[in-house]
């Protein structure tokens, strides 16, 4: 329930390894068989393909955005009307989630859908939900932490995040005041810089931290924060 889909959901985990998206591809997500992603050059059109013969087909024909995979179903925004939406994996039995507008939103460890306008970069841990609050005008774009439970607001007012991920309590994300160095930080306590370099989509798969610096991946330790390694 991290944040890649915030950050473009460009890579996913399939099979024990990592697969990255091809141009025309965005808002990547896999269960055990199947890579589901939206196509660029069909109408951001939902595809499911064969993780591995690569076969692939429509399963929802709508123009789609931040697909989100969760359980058995897809949630998607529809970009007819910019509502969320949810149907199974065959793309069938779509109704509708959201009662207002969106343009991100995360799903709940309950299925809830959380909507915020002027939100960006939305990703939850699970508990608690992480984003840049555009409508915060005091603090424009600061990270916030918000308990779904109780409404209970947390902001850090310091912080202006390119890029969100969350990874069991921290956060990572890139700050646009600071050429978009990558930060790790614990809510209850602890902020250091991880890598020094501007760098941008962050994904976390596994028990690691995936980037992109200058259009090339990389990747970091979410275990130890040891040497940052290029993918090849």
């Amino acid at each position: 329930m991290n944040g890649n889909i915030a950050n473009g959901g460009i890579a996913v985990q399939l099979h024990g390894g990592v697969v990255f998206a091809r141009p025309n591809e965005w808002f990547l997500n896999a269960d055990d068989d199947f890579i589901y992603y939206c196509d660029r050059n069909d109408s951001n059109r939902l595809y499911k393909m064969d993780g591995k013969s690569g076969n692939g087909r429509v399963v929802i024909k709508k123009p789609c955005s931040g697909v989100t995979l969760f359980e058995d179903g897809i949630y998607f925004i529809s970009e007819d009307d910019k509502m969320v939406y949810r149907s199974t994996k065959e793309g069938r039995s779509i109704n509708i989630c959201s009662k207002t507008k969106a343009t991100e939103f995360a799903v709940l460890k309950n299925g809830a859908v959380f909507v915020k306008p002027y939100a960006r970069r939305i990703c939850t841990n699970g508990d608690d939900i992480f984003y840049a609050d555009g409508s915060n005008e005091m603090n424009l774009f600061a990270l916030t932490r918000l308990n779904p439970e109780n409404g209970k607001a947390d902001v850090f007012p310091d912080i202006k995040p390119s890029y969100i991920n969350v990874y069991n309590n921290n956060v990572y994300y890139t700050d646009r005041n600071r050429q978009n160095m990558i930060f790790w930080l614990n809510p209850s306590g602890g902020n250091m810089s991880v890598y020094g370099g501007s760098a941008e989509c962050l994904h976390i798969i596994g028990d690691w931290l995936y980037f992109l610096v200058q259009k090339k991946w990389k990747r970091l330790s979410l275990l130890n924060f040891g040497e940052t390694e290029d993918v090849e």
